[in-house]
């Protein structure tokens, strides 16, 4: 499947640089949109980073601190120095960031917590897509689902991911028997045929808060992240029951 190139537009530049909800001089916290990958590669000409390497190019140092999947939108963190990477690099490995998610999940779930604590493992192949799946020979991965809201068919969800391997918490979803709404890889497409959806749709999954410790000041942060308009379209659709 060919993959459509992000091209460095003035609109996309204007995109970008709205969403930008805190900086300083040591890092960049952005509100990613959905459907831009962090960077480039296998068939992206520019992802997150290039983007703003090009237009911000008074940062001497600019470098990803964590990933987000292309179709999942939300809280993106950008080290403007080599030392603050480090340092959230080392607050990722004792698991001082904490993230959260919010996301719609097929079906009703019937307790107010679940736990997925399931191995998931990445194999790599030449010239395709890596290959996730759940196995007993991956690496340990838990994720915690907290009911925010039940509609009619759908349950809406906060999502607090306690490991951060690729694609865990689409992956736990589906595995649970709850995937994520309009999930093209790991989702159900008969399921969502049966929803009746805002016109525009998309992977419901959105990185909406991070805490963490400044890496100069010590101090705790705490960052929100707003839903999209379409991410919103969509939940006021699901809150009727007549669009199911």
């Amino acid at each position: 499947m060919k993959i459509k190139k992000i091209s460095c537009n003035f609109k996309i530049k204007q995109k970008i640089l709205k969403n930008i909800l805190y900086e300083d001089q040591h890092l960049i916290i952005l509100n990613k949109p959905y459907g831009f990958s962090v960077h480039g590669g296998s068939g992206i000409q520019s992802g997150i980073i290039e983007i703003f390497r090009t237009i911000r190019t008074d940062i001497k140092f600019l470098e990803l601190i964590h990933r987000l999947d292309k179709d999942t939108s939300g809280i993106l963190l950008l080290a403007k120095k080599r030392s603050t990477l480090k340092n959230l690099h080392q607050q990722l490995r004792e698991k001082k960031i904490k993230k959260y998610y919010i996301s719609v999940l097929h079906g009703m779930l019937k307790k107010q917590k679940i736990i997925i604590d399931l191995p998931i493992l990445k194999t790599y192949r030449k010239k395709k897509f890596n290959i996730v799946t759940i196995h007993k020979n991956g690496k340990p991965s838990k994720t915690i689902f907290l009911i925010k809201k039940i509609f009619s068919n759908c349950t809406l969800v906060i999502i607090k991911p306690i490991t951060g391997r690729t694609h865990q918490i689409r992956i736990h979803a589906a595995q649970s028997g709850h995937p994520v709404l309009y999930d093209p890889k790991y989702g159900n497409s008969i399921l969502d045929s049966k929803i009746k959806f805002y016109k525009k749709k998309r992977l419901l999954l959105h990185a909406y808060k991070i805490t963490f410790l400044h890496p100069e000041t010590n101090k705790n942060i705490c960052i929100y992240a707003p839903l999209d308009k379409i991410f919103k379209k969509n939940l006021s659709f699901f809150s009727k029951k007549e669009n199911f």
